[in-house]
């Protein structure tokens, strides 16, 4: 079958590869749409996560069980349910935690293995949305760890989880949304997707800020600019580390605080949230592309206003 491979050295490449054959308590799905993740990325490009050369990648996605023909999502997060943070129901923190794409073939291919546990059903939504539940859950998690109240609101950065966050705080009521993104194209389709504010970087006093970036400058960014008690969710991974000035955040008793995943609770939530999603920042393009418009991705050299890429693999 076809699959979108890491081939080392910072590249993927298109190639044939077996079809899967499942193990007890796995099922194959096959894949009808998978979209591009900023982490996907980020391990090509910088080796964070480590991938191993051969892997397929990719790890949202839509698609149907080969058993029954259901329409199903994947939770791509899996867990040993036996350590503390999986007694505490916390599995996308477990300490063994492995996940579709990156430590296992992923959904960039015609077929893929996934445990049967993870699979949920999604017969009432559109391949474009349910592709879209993973990076939903990813933002309905980050807009659980913010406190109330939460009339103003910043989202830095105007990729697919800050936009996934953008629909989040509308469907929740947020009354003030700023978004900011360095694009242009990406600050325009924030309006018209329902932020009430776009800019180039925050520049109000916010009670909650989502740095959905990682860089060095919206993190701090995130930070300075919460109101005293408020709070900076970091969700991006892109920077290692980064300075923040501590006695404002000591003197405004302000929190920093980091946001990964989500609950399997919240993956099934989301595809609920997924039914509203204003879909016109996502692109959709032919699997045997892939190679290529990843390779343009890794570049910066994709079209701005297509904030999200979704490969089309089957109909």
């Amino acid at each position: 079958m076809k699959a979108l491979i890491y081939a080392g050295d910072h590249s993927v490449r298109f190639a044939d590869i077996p079809s899967p054959r499942p193990a007890a308590g796995e099922e194959i799905v096959d894949v009808l749409v998978a979209g591009v993740c900023g982490t996907d990325l980020g391990a090509v490009r910088s080796g964070r996560p480590a991938l191993p050369i051969g892997l397929t990648i990719g790890h949202e996605f839509v698609g149907r069980r080969q058993r029954d023909g259901a329409l199903v999502v994947a939770n791509p997060i899996l867990s040993c349910g036996e350590c503390r943070a999986c007694r505490e129901r916390c599995r996308h923190l477990c300490e063994k935690r492995q996940v579709l794409g990156v430590h296992r073939n992923g959904a960039f291919a015609e077929s893929v293995l996934v445990p049967a546990p993870s699979l949920v059903e999604v017969s009432q939504l559109d391949l474009t949305r349910a592709a879209m539940v993973e990076p939903i859950a990813t933002a309905l998690h980050a807009w659980r760890l913010s406190p109330m109240p939460r009339r103003d609101v910043a989202v830095l950065g105007a990729g697919p989880i800050g936009m996934s966050l953008l629909h989040v705080l509308k469907e929740n009521g947020v009354a003030n949304i700023t978004v900011t993104d360095i694009a242009p194209e990406r600050r325009a389709m924030a309006l018209q997707c329902g932020a009430d504010v776009a800019t180039e970087t925050a520049e109000g006093i916010y009670d909650a800020a989502f740095d959905t970036v990682g860089a060095v400058t919206t993190r701090r960014n995130a930070v300075e600019n919460i109101r005293p008690g408020g709070t900076a969710i970091l969700v991006g991974l892109h920077s290692p580390e980064f300075a923040v000035a501590g006695g404002p955040v000591v003197a405004g008793e302000r929190t920093i605080r980091g946001s990964f995943a989500y609950s399997h609770d919240e993956f099934v939530e989301s595809i609920g949230l997924a039914k509203s999603l204003d879909t016109r920042w996502i692109a959709s393009v032919p699997f045997h592309r892939s190679a290529d418009v990843f390779a343009a991705l890794l570049m910066g050299a994709g079209d701005p206003a297509s904030v999200k890429v979704h490969f089309s693999i089957a109909d």
